[in-house]
């Protein structure tokens, strides 16, 4: 089976590949050309054809595919916050160079062709299951009956796939496929854990099949690991067709509200301490869990080199500028209910990174 961007298409199998993993099934792949070596990275919100999804799923889910990047890749990466959400898919694959007016400024117009846009899809099949169940008590009365039990199977089907930041043809793809339960979530947190990890496990499994044209050098310092996204921010994003967070809770009393966010927060950082989540609801910028010099755990980074930012991903592309100066770059943070300054002096990437 292979898949066409919007739909399923059988044709033959030949080249395939077809592994199993508990319960898991890599059914296609194309690797990306050797020849290729893109310059960086646009990142498309992550498509959700999942009953019941909202925006803030899509938009949690698209957080977390640019947090395996930054830990993962030496390259550019352009994301979330730098789209006009409202628009379809097939717009913002046509990425104009006002997308990111930072790239437009230090890019020249042949290099952003290199550019590779990064989109994962992620469909799930649904079906009911009946089973008649001997009543085994009424049996041993001498009175035999049945009842019947109703289930749901659900079957995940993941796509990740490198497109042509400027024809939008697909280059390189895999494609995993397992099965999950459906009324499987974690209480105040991920709804759907069984979609996380085979998310996480398709996009590694594209990154690694790249080989040295997207990873990043073995022992490069992470940046994003313990940075956390603005969930503020993401209360209010929306997609085309895809209730907003903020409007499925806007009617409900503050308190519930409130208590909502709350168990947003833990989604993202479990075990995280309730001081560090009022300080990061307050200050709407990136909430560090752990430290990271010259960051302290609790903080919360609301903008650098003058520019604020919103989504963890902002954080290293900005420094990538900034850096290459002397004094390094100036960086406004919250802590302890006062803003300071503190001076952000992170190493340069190796030079496959153009800013």
């Amino acid at each position: 089976m292979r898949k066409g961007f919007w739909g399923w298409s059988t044709v033959a199998a030949t080249g395939a590949l077809l592994l199993g993993c508990g319960g898991q099934q890599v059914v296609d792949e194309g690797p990306l050309p050797a020849d290729l070596r893109p310059n960086g990275l646009v990142l498309l919100p992550v498509t959700l054809s999942v009953p019941d999804s909202s925006a803030l799923e899509v938009a949690a889910r698209s957080l977390e595919v640019s947090r395996l990047l930054l830990q993962k890749s030496d390259l550019p990466v352009l994301g979330l916050f730098d789209f006009d959400l409202n628009k379809t898919l097939d717009e913002a694959r046509n990425v104009s160079y006002d997308t990111d007016l930072q790239t437009r400024d230090t890019d020249v117009g042949a290099e952003w062709q290199q550019w590779m846009a990064l989109h994962v899809l992620v469909t799930e099949n649904r079906a009911t299951n009946v089973r008649d169940i001997v009543d085994e008590k009424a049996k041993a009365a001498g009175k035999p009956s049945t009842f019947r039990q109703h289930g749901i199977e659900s079957e995940i089907r993941v796509e990740a796939a490198l497109y042509d930041v400027r024809r939008g043809n697909r280059i390189a793809w895999t494609v995993v496929q397992q099965t999950d339960d459906p009324t499987q979530f974690t209480p105040g947190g991920d709804p759907r854990p069984g979609i996380t990890t085979a998310i996480e496990k398709c996009v590694t499994r594209l990154l690694a099949m790249t080989g040295n044209q997207l990873l990043g050098q073995p022992g490069r310092r992470t940046r994003g690991e313990n940075l956390v996204d603005a969930l503020p921010a993401m209360l209010h994003w929306r997609a085309p067709e895809l209730p907003s967070y903020a409007d499925a809770i806007k009617a409900q009393p503050d308190e519930v509200q409130q208590a909502r966010v709350y168990a947003l927060w833990d989604r993202f950082a479990p075990n995280l301490e309730t001081k560090a989540i009022f300080a990061a609801n307050k200050g709407k910028g990136i909430l560090v869990r752990a430290k990271t010099p010259p960051f302290e755990a609790g903080d919360v980074v609301l903008a650098i080199d003058g520019k604020k930012v919103k989504a963890a991903y902002q954080v290293d592309r900005i420094t990538r500028v900034c850096s290459a100066t002397a004094n390094g770059c100036k960086a406004e943070v919250l802590r302890n209910n006062e803003t300071v300054t503190v001076m952000l002096r992170w190493p340069a990437l190796p030079s496959i990174a153009v800013p």
